[in-house]
């Protein structure tokens, strides 16, 4: 089935969209690294619609190259992109959902969008530590330089990766998740991309627990049993850290929720979340 695509822009950046579903409630779905906004397809029907977004350099969402090292995407520039998509389809109010990566975006604009916000369901969401490795390797030159040289040389990382593992410095399970974006080089160079173009994408926790409160919005942070990529306990720290520690729900699985065996319990507890939100 093809699918019709949407667009908005702003300066040099440019975001894709699909629209799944006819009904009132509107719901802004952003997908994880290496996903596609078809993902969110499941929860479009006639109460839901579902505006489903690409990430930039997935789908035909881009932007300039001089945005790897400097004039990096902005919380401002996302939320301008958010601001014109929302004026296009004419959405007054609306739902957030966001896996892994999508989630470092809505967790950075969250406190924008408050006053509009019904509710939010992340999924595994990227951004919870900023302290962490991933986060504080980030914004170092040298780590950014020794990734741009993996890019091309995928199997000195993975010599790495498997001896940190050896001596139990990092689980195993983080070598098979490097195994697969060092399979292909499109794969790689795009990890390596969005990393250091989205370093300064970085969620304020303040900000987001004065505005969950303040508008009481409901939410909840989804996570899988399983996951070494984005762990429990970094899920339980981050929910402290905003005050809503109940709202943790943990789910038989690993990090791709969209895997055959995991998908048909994600979206039994995206839809279960939503019809409470909604008979509430």
């Amino acid at each position: 089935m093809k699918h019709e695509y949407f667009f908005v822009e702003h300066n040099d950046l440019r975001l894709s969209y699909l629209v799944f579903g006819t009904g009132e409630e509107n719901i802004i779905a952003m997908h994880g690294h290496g996903k596609h906004a078809l993902d969110f397809d499941f929860l479009g029907s006639e109460s839901k619609r579902v505006i489903s977004i690409n990430l930039f350099l997935h789908g035909e969402s881009t932007f300039s190259d001089h945005r790897l090292g400097r004039n990096l995407i902005a919380i401002d520039d996302v939320e301008k992109l958010l601001e014109k998509l929302l004026e296009k389809e004419k959405i007054k109010d609306f739902h957030f959902v966001a896996y892994s990566q999508g989630g470092r975006f809505q967790l950075s604009v969250l406190p924008y969008f408050a006053p509009r916000l019904k509710s939010v369901q992340l999924l595994a969401p990227d951004g919870l530590n900023d302290k962490n490795f991933y986060s504080w390797s980030q914004r170092r030159w040298w780590a950014r330089s020794l990734f741009k040289r993996w890019t091309t040389r995928p199997k000195e990382l993975i010599r790495l990766a498997k001896g940190l593992s050896t001596i139990r410095l990092i689980h195993p399970k983080i070598v098979d998740f490097l195994l697969f974006y060092t399979s292909d080089e499109k794969k790689i160079k795009r990890a390596y991309h969005t990393w250091s173009a989205f370093r300064n994408l970085r969620p304020k926790p303040a900000l987001i627990r004065k505005s969950l409160i303040d508008y009481s919005i409901p939410f909840s942070l989804i996570i899988g049993e399983f996951d070494r990529i984005i762990t429990q306990k970094s899920a339980e720290k981050f929910l402290n850290n905003i005050h809503q520690k109940d709202a943790l729900k943990v789910i038989p699985t690993g990090h791709d929720f969209f895997r055959e065996d995991a998908f048909q319990i994600l979206k039994k507890e995206l839809n279960k979340g939503f019809a409470s939100i909604l008979s509430a």
